[in-house]
């Protein structure tokens, strides 16, 4: 390659399913980067239909609309450069899975060639291996004087740098690499996880350095369920990452890739400041992307209730989140008063509804039945109906309710299955609580757009956590320090560090508590809202364990 190869890259954010819809973006997309003089255009993994199309891909009519799509885009390619979809397409193959994973090169006015993803996912969050029958060969062609090879996703992360595990044998950059081409894109769907946009241009930088020749990185972004995809496309060479897209929004971008391309700074974004542009493009999508606009949140007076509104308020608006205080006979009145100042900072539409006189009439009614409800039974019938009040609440206003639990105490299930954990999404589900702590303080720093002051309290921040459904409660006094337990999740569920390395660093005691309350919280993990996934691990769809099985957590290193 002597002469720079003009690159647009097209960083959309498409509808699962909505083919035409999807179409129509790539489609003007392309125009702009055809007027901006590109040779050569790319758009994401499955960009016609968005991913995970998941069951989706069992629906003939949608197989329909992509042949349609792919010759109306196909037709715009007679008087414009070579544009690159992801679609689902036919496997020829007589029994087997009966679709590929592909990128389509449209050029000429026709289908011009195919390539079909070699590597196909099926861990975490990933289930290919169910829909998809993997290619076996890579795929060039020439533009411009230069041969452009092509791989999709999976197919660029053969070692462990981005994934954390070598999970193949084969190298389909490698291949495409020695096959001939001097410069490969990548058509992707990955989602986000903190740190990963830096491991990923340490992946493709290393790829470029391997070879001598740059590779270009075309991923999705948006919110598609409890998957957020932050975009951050990319082209490397061998000094370093030469373009760089936005994150966490569309883009589209016209870039030179050549051998005197000049490269940038490292990307650098903290972990709070990642976390909280991906939770807020995950709520706002998921919002819109299932047809709501309002949101209702029951707010304590604590720190996770007060960061999920006030990350609701930054995505939706001020004007669309309702905020509620539901204080029973032990709710201090500190925890009303923290509530109703995080509402006023945020200005948010904000009521008090006592459920004082509810759960005694619910304990009397159960009493004539029963013994009379004590403990553990009555502090849940106060979380169980704060939940009814705001599913009620939320059904008359057309909206949805926000779970305002942290991954930490989903995780050893300090939580009330139908109480403060029903709703329809939990943005902070994936977040342990020391990075709430953070998010709050970066929502303190830099305030939503249309918040003037700061929106979580001083008192909020310094005030311990208790889930109040008793007197003098705190979640310390049962479960621990929350750095304790943060430490010991993060390593047991994002790690495989052995129970004993565990026990030596926090104490066999601890460890056997906190993982003991982690197998037995399984079956309320299956049945609250989906998590917005910010780590490698979250506890949602990509955790897969049995409920009906033993509750000795030490098996799981046997």
């Amino acid at each position: 390659m002597s002469e720079p190869l003009r690159i647009g890259i097209v960083q959309s954010n498409p509808l699962v399913g909505d083919v035409a819809g999807n179409s129509g973006s790539i489609a003007r997309e392309y125009a702009a980067a055809a007027r901006a003089g590109a040779d050569l255009v790319v758009a994401s993994e499955l960009s016609l239909l968005g991913y995970p199309p998941r069951d989706l891909l069992h629906r003939d009519a949608l197989h329909t609309a992509t042949a349609e799509a792919l010759d109306t885009l196909a037709a715009k390619t007679r008087d414009g450069p070579p544009l690159v979809v992801g679609a689902a397409t036919p496997t020829d193959a007589p029994t087997g899975q009966p679709l590929h994973n592909s990128a389509v090169l449209l050029r000429d006015g026709q289908r011009a060639a195919t390539y079909n993803k070699r590597l196909l996912p099926t861990y975490d969050v990933f289930d290919e291996h169910r829909y998809f029958r993997p290619g076996t060969t890579p795929v060039l062609t020439e533009v411009g004087g230069t041969e452009v090879g092509i791989t999709i996703c999976e197919d660029a992360w053969h070692d462990a740098v981005v994934t954390g595990q070598r999970r193949h044998d084969s190298n389909p950059l490698a291949e495409t690499a020695d096959a001939g081409a001097d410069i490969i894109v990548t058509l992707s769907a990955s989602p986000f996880s903190l740190d990963k946009p830096r491991r990923r241009e340490q992946r493709f930088v290393g790829h470029a350095t391997d070879t001598g020749w740059p590779g270009g990185f075309a991923n999705q972004v948006g919110g598609n369920d409890e998957l957020i995809f932050d975009g951050h496309s990319l082209v490397a060479t061998q000094d370093g990452v030469a373009t760089r897209l936005s994150g966490f929004e569309t883009e589209t971008a016209v870039t030179d890739v050549g051998p005197q391309t000049e490269c940038r700074s490292r990307y650098d974004r903290d972990r709070s400041s990642q976390a909280r542009a991906a939770l807020c493009l995950g709520l706002s999508d998921y919002f819109r992307k299932t047809g709501f606009s309002q949101a209702v949140i029951g707010l304590s007076g604590g720190i996770d209730s007060s960061v999920a509104a006030a990350l609701a308020t930054e995505a939706l608006g001020a004007e669309n989140v309702y905020g509620v205080s539901l204080p029973s006979a032990v709710t201090s009145e500190r925890s009303v008063a923290d509530a109703r100042a995080v509402a006023t900072n945020l200005g948010i539409e904000f009521d008090t509804i006592p459920i004082e006189e509810p759960v005694e009439r619910t304990l009397s009614q159960v009493a004539q039945h029963t013994e009379t409800p004590s403990g553990v039974a009555v502090e849940n019938l106060q979380a169980r109906i704060r939940g009814d009040v705001l599913m009620t609440i939320a059904n008359e206003r057309d909206a949805l309710v926000l779970t305002p639990d942290n991954k930490s105490e989903a995780a050893v299930g300090y939580c009330t299955l139908y109480g403060d954990a029903v709703g329809a999404i939990a943005p902070l589900g994936d977040c342990y609580k020391q990075l709430v702590y953070a998010l709050a303080a970066a929502l303190n720093d830099t305030p939503p757009a249309a918040v003037g002051t700061e929106p979580i309290p001083q008192a909020v921040i310094d005030r311990p956590p208790s889930a109040e459904l008793r007197e003098d409660q705190t979640d310390a006094d049962e479960l621990g320090p929350y750095e304790t337990v943060d430490a010991v999740l993060t390593e047991y569920i994002e790690g495989t560090t052995p129970r004993q390395s565990l026990a030596d660093r926090h104490g066999a005691g601890t460890v056997d508590r906190i993982l003991g309350r982690v197998t037995r919280a399984e079956f309320k993990r299956r049945q609250t809202p989906p998590p917005l996934r910010i780590t490698q691990k979250s506890i949602g769809r990509g955790w897969n364990y049995p409920i009906a099985a033993t509750h000795d957590h030490r098996k799981r290193d046997e």
